[in-house]
């Protein structure tokens, strides 16, 4: 308990300051079982992904594992892989993770020049009769007697003319890697770590930065489990090369998770409910927000039937997501194949498909 305890008091020092969505890119969750759970992961978080969800499950994986994931976002535009693996001894764990986010084609104008014609689409000034004026942009020889054309703004009704060859496109791309530990105290509490190093790309600048996760796990019995992590519980600072700083600032993630086994049917029902707690001000870009602390919920179901297929349904931040999972064995190693469906109201639904084997 001292452990979290210092934990929590370092937390309360780390939000102080910070960048609102800095961490964006490393919200997207690790492996399709957990994220076809609608992200409530972080009781349950017993496989080589506990890395991600929670660092003080990764004890509980059986000798070796690995995974890894594919993802392309908004019909595309943005292409996301995990790889992860971890080995346990049954009472200490140890594993490491790769995440790399990257969007292509992104548009620079820095060096754009445009022209402003004014709402007539021709150059010529406003209101002089001169050739090329058409007399329609807004002149009043009172209210507006410059006009509205090479004001060097953007007015309603013009029509803007830029060379498009002064558009040059390029890659933003982020890397992070966890280096995690986990570690069996008890029959029942067990706790872990994930150190983070990141580089993030965008166009010709990076930036580097290192944070830190802490988990812990609470499981009385078989059936019932608690699970925190402490995302960037220090604060993740992010350093650009051009000399700005931002810092990604904590998250309070908890879980709980019930495992409910139908004999009747052969099948084991986990249920679990995760809630993230962040600290950024968010007001419009999530579900719940007092006073500067926002909450997003998680919630998921997994249908396990005779330890080979596995049916999953669950809402992340308020979006449906829905799973498929097949268990066997190839050449004596098992093997899991996971694909994950993620909803959204405005653009194209999201698509991953995983693959994990035990050695």
């Amino acid at each position: 308990m001292k452990i979290i305890q210092a934990a929590v008091l370092f937390l309360a020092f780390s939000i102080s300051s910070g960048a609102k969505y800095a961490g964006e890119f490393l919200s997207v969750g690790a492996g399709a079982r957990g994220l076809g759970m609608g992200g409530a992961f972080c009781a349950v978080a017993d496989d080589a992904s506990a890395g991600y969800w929670n660092p003080s499950g990764l004890y509980l994986i059986d000798g070796q594992e690995a995974q890894f994931m594919h993802s392309e976002r908004f019909g595309g535009i943005v292409r996301y892989d995990y790889l992860g693996y971890g080995r346990s001894d049954g009472s200490t764990g140890y594993g490491a993770s790769l995440f790399r986010t990257a969007v292509g084609d992104i548009a620079n104008t820095n060096n754009l020049q445009y022209y402003d014609a004014g709402s007539d689409g021709v150059f010529g000034v406003d209101g002089t009769g001169e050739p090329g004026d058409a007399g329609n942009d807004d002149y009043d020889p009172i209210t507006n007697p410059d006009g509205t054309e090479g004001n060097g703004e953007w007015d309603p009704g013009e029509e803007i003319i830029y060379d498009e060859g002064r558009i040059s496109y390029g890659n933003g791309v982020d890397w992070a890697l966890y280096l995690t530990w986990s570690r069996k105290l008890n029959s029942v509490f067990s706790v872990g770590a994930s150190a983070k190093v990141i580089r993030r790309g965008l166009m010709d600048h990076s930036a580097f930065g290192l944070g830190l996760d802490i988990g812990a796990r609470y499981q009385p019995s078989e059936a019932f489990s608690v699970g925190l992590n402490l995302q960037d519980i220090s604060g993740t600072h992010l350093f650009w090369d051009t000399g700005s700083n931002e810092s990604i600032l904590p998250t309070v993630k908890l879980g709980l998770a019930v495992k409910w086994p139908l004999s009747k049917f052969a099948t084991v029902a986990t249920i679990a409910a995760d809630g993230d707690f962040r600290f950024e001000g968010r007001e419009y870009s999530t579900q719940y927000n007092f006073s500067g602390i926002s909450l997003d919920t998680h919630l998921g179901v997994e249908f396990l039937v005779k330890d080979l297929v596995a049916l999953r349904i669950g809402s992340s931040e308020g979006s449906m997501t829905a799973g498929l999972g097949l268990q066997f064995s190839l050449m004596h190693h098992p093997v899991g194949l996971d694909y994950a469906y993620l909803s959204h109201q405005d653009l194209d639904a999201t698509h991953r498909m995983s693959l994990g084997a035990g050695f």
